[in-house]
């Protein structure tokens, strides 16, 4: 490389460099600015009342069209865990009855078995003795 070609990349060198400090001088100035932070804010808030509008937009298309939508979906789903939880208490109190049941069957049986146990019969002395 040439005495002239380095001249030259140095210069061009310290031209960039100048310009790239003056620009972020310029750009921090800008962005630290009332009006630059107050656009910058209204430009979100409108950004969120796209999103809600299309939301909107979209569930009242999912509507006609006879559709769910994700909050219809997600109303379904909290109803099916509802009946889920339902059934599961329902399911124990069946299992506790059929238990008690059991029990209860299990006593009667027990009952029923002794009193069908042959009495032992009185003797004949006994019955004469008090006629």
């Amino acid at each position: 490389m040439s005495e002239t070609d380095k001249g030259i990349k140095d210069i061009l060198k310290q031209a960039f460099e100048s310009w790239q400090k003056m620009t972020s001088e310029h750009v921090e100035q800008l962005v630290r600015s009332q009006t630059f932070l107050s656009a910058i804010a209204q430009n979100i808030e409108q950004t969120l009342n796209i999103s809600d509008r299309v939301k909107d937009i979209t569930q009242t298309t999912m509507g006609m069209m006879n559709l769910p939508t994700k909050r219809d979906l997600d109303n379904l789903a909290k109803q099916i865990r509802s009946i889920k939880i339902s059934l599961e208490e329902i399911n124990e109190r069946l299992e506790d009855i059929s238990k008690q049941l059991n029990l209860a069957s299990k006593t009667t049986s027990e009952a029923t078995a002794k009193s069908e146990q042959p009495r032992p019969k009185k003797s004949r002395a006994k019955k004469t003795a008090e006629s």
